[in-house]
């Protein structure tokens, strides 16, 4: 029981030192890593996201023009785009009804 008290305090102690030495707290910059996740989001959303969703598109018309549709793949599909592609308006809406 000691034990787990001590183990506290101890992050206690170090997080009122972070607040009180802010330079301590905010001593890495992050623009490494959002270069990197601004790249992926390119990625996902840019021009080989958007031909991926064109043959995905093209691949449920041959199905149907065939008579082998599934349904419930081609709604996966379409719901998929939709998501892929209006994630940032969908994020945006969040931060902005969150008051962000």
């Amino acid at each position: 029981m000691s034990l787990k008290f001590n183990r506290y305090a101890k992050l206690a102690g170090l997080a009122a030192l972070c607040m009180a030495l802010p330079e301590i707290a905010h001593a890495q910059d992050a623009a490494p890593v959002e270069g990197v996740l601004d790249w992926f989001v390119g990625v996902l959303q840019g021009n080989l996201a958007r031909s991926v969703a064109i043959i995905a598109v093209c691949f449920l018309g041959f199905m149907f023009l065939t008579g082998r549709m599934m349904w419930n793949v081609a709604f996966s599909i379409i719901v998929g785009i939709a998501i892929i592609f209006g994630a940032a308006t969908l994020v945006d809406a969040m931060r902005s009804a969150a008051g962000t």
